[in-house]
């Protein structure tokens, strides 16, 4: 898509975000991210049924969470055969100890109760995965969160460790089971701090099966509930860098602020190249269309491989 078709798409984008972005603005992330498909994967995970090792409990306590969104999770011990049955794929998380591991091994055998057949997203936490290494004839993609600065570890993880213990880690993982890296944006309170060093990690390496990005969301009743996300276009001006330097798809997660933020920063993160958005706002989806776009349906979690991805049909 090139000339006037482009700056028409351009326009539109920048339209959808408002807020003074302009359509130079747009056209500019468009151009960075010219190697990913101009498609649009919505991924809508109905068909994951995520599940926690820990029930809501996190020994942890990031500043960011404190075990916010384990609220709710089912356990593996509430899981009967009918409801693995329903589910075409589980993601397994959990709370961390204070190490910062996800205690995934303590529930090795149940783990390996489940169907072999059944793809599993697995959030494992900060490990090297050598407990794990039963589950390497599993289908099995693990879901890893790099942090890029010592000062992010130490004031959002609670950590007093350095950012390259998450590096090894991520590398050591990678030798078991594919790796899905998460990045997200803003992470120590809405600064951007450390996530261009996590690219430049990634881009001195083979390339991952994907890249996923996720925003900072200040969530209530946290240390951090008072901070703002990053600048819309801020953000995606980190998503467009690694459009231009990593060799792998860039997906856009669930984790970001909801509402108005979303509505502005989604066409943005489409526009530089994250072309799987779970749950994009409607308007982009609605706009992509217009222009003749595919837009296609994906209901795994994002890190998952599709089974089958259909055209959208709304």
């Amino acid at each position: 898509m090139t000339g006037g078709r482009e700056g028409s798409l351009a326009t539109l984008l920048a339209g959808l975000s408002g807020g003074g972005t302009t359509t130079g603005a747009v056209a500019n992330l468009l151009e960075r991210a010219t190697r990913h498909p101009r498609e649009l994967v919505r991924a809508v995970p109905t068909a994951t049924l995520a599940v926690s090792v820990t029930g809501p409990v996190c020994h942890q306590r990031c500043t960011h969470c404190e075990g916010h969104y384990l609220r709710g999770m089912k356990t593996l011990a509430d899981l009967g055969p009918a409801a693995v049955t329903a589910a075409s794929s589980l993601l397994i998380s959990g709370g961390s100890l204070s190490s910062g591991e996800v205690p995934l091994a303590d529930h090795l055998d149940a783990i390996l109760a489940l169907p072999p057949d059944l793809p599993l997203n697995l959030h494992v936490g900060l490990q090297d995965g050598d407990r794990l290494a039963a589950l390497r004839g599993r289908k099995v993609t693990v879901s890893f969160d790099l942090v890029g600065d010592d000062a992010t570890a130490r004031e959002v993880f609670r950590l007093d460790r350095p950012a390259a213990d998450w590096w090894r880690a991520y590398e050591a993982l990678q030798r078991l089971f594919p790796v899905i890296p998460h990045l997200t944006i803003g992470l120590r309170g809405g600064i951007l701090s450390g996530e261009r060093a996590v690219l430049r990690f990634l881009a001195d390496r083979p390339p991952p099966p994907a890249l996923t990005f996720l925003v900072f969301r200040p969530t209530p009743h946290t240390p951090l509930a008072d901070r703002l996300p990053p600048a819309p276009l801020a953000a995606a001006e980190l998503i467009a860098e690694a459009a231009g330097r990593l060799d792998c798809p860039l997906h856009l997660g669930c984790m970001r602020p909801a509402g108005d933020w979303r509505r502005r920063f989604d066409p943005l993160a489409w526009a530089a190249g994250a072309r799987t958005i779970v749950m994009p706002d409607r308007r982009l989806v609605a706009a992509l269309r217009q222009t003749g776009l595919p837009v296609r349906d994906h209901r795994e979690c994002c890190s998952l491989p599709a089974r089958e991805v259909t055209d959208a049909a709304s």
